[in-house]
């Protein structure tokens, strides 16, 4: 913890020691111990909403061939100065975030509502980097049963790391509680039709048992 500095994050989350400068992303080579499954999982559940956000997080990354200049979303830039003040999660913190948005208000950007929506921002993100290492990199599909189908379903429910947690899913369906997880989900209300999709070719794709 950052000595005299007001912690954003919860305990746990404050510990990821994965860098802001790489995506928050958990190396390939990250060992998959008992003590690591128990970590992911214990930021999956620090991470999640406790409802249903009123807009999905975090927003779609912008595809660098189709955005020149001006089309870049406003919140890249936002998301630049953060991480300048923020490179791993400890450093997230209520003074940090009041500088970030003290400069960017400099820049002319609007900053209502700043610390809410850049600290659930930043969870969304750390979490969504937790349940790519868990549904890829992951290979003992048993040591994740059930805790991460419970997690991932809960996820696309409550509009956090939707697609990562669909993917998840999709990457364990041999696993009988991931399917029966993507087949809830395909028929939830107000699904984003293409994680809708996405779900439905999964589970079109895996041979049907008799």
């Amino acid at each position: 913890m950052i000595s005299n500095e007001t912690p954003l994050l919860p305990d746990v989350v404050r510990a990821y020691p994965f860098s802001w400068d790489y995506g928050f992303i958990w190396p390939p080579e990250t060992e998959q111990s008992e003590e690591n499954l128990t970590y992911a999982r214990a930021v999956l559940e620090a991470c999640l909403p406790p409802a249903a956000l009123a807009s999905p997080e975090p927003p779609e990354e912008p595809i660098i061939w189709d955005c020149y200049g001006d089309e870049y979303p406003e919140w890249t830039e936002i998301r630049s100065i953060l991480r300048q003040r923020m490179p791993y999660a400890q450093h997230v913190t209520a003074e940090r975030m009041a500088d970030a948005k003290a400069e960017c208000a400099r820049q002319g950007i609007d900053t209502t509502d700043f610390e809410e929506i850049w600290t659930r921002r930043i969870i969304a993100w750390i979490a969504e980097q937790t349940l790519y290492w868990c549904g890829l990199m992951v290979d003992d599909e048993k040591a994740l049963t059930p805790w991460l189908m419970d997690l991932a379903e809960l996820y696309v429910q409550r509009g956090m790391a939707g697609e990562k947690a669909v993917g998840a899913l999709c990457c364990t369906k041999a696993v009988p509680e991931s399917r029966a997880a993507l087949a809830r989900l395909a028929t939830y209300e107000g699904l984003p039709d293409e994680i809708r999709e996405l779900i439905l070719y999964e589970l079109r794709s895996f041979p049907s048992r008799r």
